[in-house]
């Protein structure tokens, strides 16, 4: 579990709209649901990777997104 899976899992989600799609019907509201999503995809990594990743990304439609569900 670390920053980079998390990072690794953010970047595939804004170029793959296939990820993006089961996203938004997923629709995961909170840190501990996105984990958990990500999860499902082979994605391991904990809420404060998660945050840490979100703080080191550069700002993208996708990154806002989820910072905004983290909150």
């Amino acid at each position: 579990m670390t920053v980079d899976n998390a990072r690794q899992f953010i970047e595939l989600l804004e170029h793959d709209t296939s990820l993006q799609t089961q996203f938004t019907i997923a629709s995961p509201n909170n840190t501990e649901a996105i984990v958990d999503f990500a999860s499902s995809k082979g994605y391991m990594f904990t809420k404060d990777d998660l945050v840490a990743a979100l703080k080191s990304l550069p700002d993208s439609r996708i990154a806002q997104e989820l910072r905004q569900r983290v909150r």
